[in-house]
């Protein structure tokens, strides 16, 4: 389930792209939309290492797990590592999917943050809800987390209060800012470009 919105993405990238144009006015509009399926993944996995640690609370297998030589907080690292392990491997193969051009480098890194963005949400909502009923409630309002790393178009410097969340910096890897600024560069220019060739006959 967390490779299917790669999946899809890849497969409508052209036409999404050649939708977004007309509609919006917005060139490469799949490359905005690029880190939240990169980030996605951290939402579907965090959101049932979450559920399964209010599941273990609810049910009483953290308490007894006080008694065992694992303990509750090598019970609590295993259910991380595995959380950033599983994140960081489907990160790390739609990456190249979803940004071909992007070096192995970027690849590594981006799958590191997502995990990490995983960790924060499993963590998040046994902390926030009190039983797997508000669990829902507050999953609804976690996933949004999917959308931070579009802060990164915010200007500088109040987009750095995202800072806090792993997932803003993917945003930032992928240098969001920086596309949205030659798209509106290269807008003007094709607009002077238009107005220059058709002053003459006005």
């Amino acid at each position: 389930m967390s490779v299917v919105p790669a999946i899809a993405f890849v497969l409508g990238r052209q036409a999404m792209d050649e939708a977004a144009l007309p509609a919006f006015g917005l060139a490469n509009f799949s490359s905005y939309l690029a880190p939240i399926i990169l980030v996605l993944p951290a939402a579907f996995v965090g959101w049932v290492t979450g559920f399964l640690i209010l599941e273990d609370r609810d049910d009483g297998p953290l308490l007894a797990l006080d008694i065992t030589p694992l303990g509750k907080a090598g019970f609590t690292l295993h259910r991380a590592t595995v959380t950033f392990g599983v994140t960081f491997f489907i990160t790390a193969i739609a990456t190249p999917q979803v940004l071909p051009q992007a070096p192995v480098v970027v690849s590594i890194v981006t799958a590191v943050f997502v995990g990490l963005q995983a960790i924060m949400l499993a963590f998040a909502l046994p902390a926030i809800a009190n039983n797997k009923v508000e669990g829902l409630a507050v999953t609804k309002v976690l996933n949004t987390s999917a959308t931070i790393p579009l802060l990164t178009l915010i200007p500088s410097p109040l987009r750095y209060l995202g800072g806090f969340v792993p997932s803003f910096w993917v945003g930032e890897l992928l240098e969001l800012s920086s596309q949205l600024y030659l798209t509106r560069s290269e807008e003007r220019r094709v607009g002077k470009e238009c107005r220059s060739r058709w002053s003459p006959y006005h």
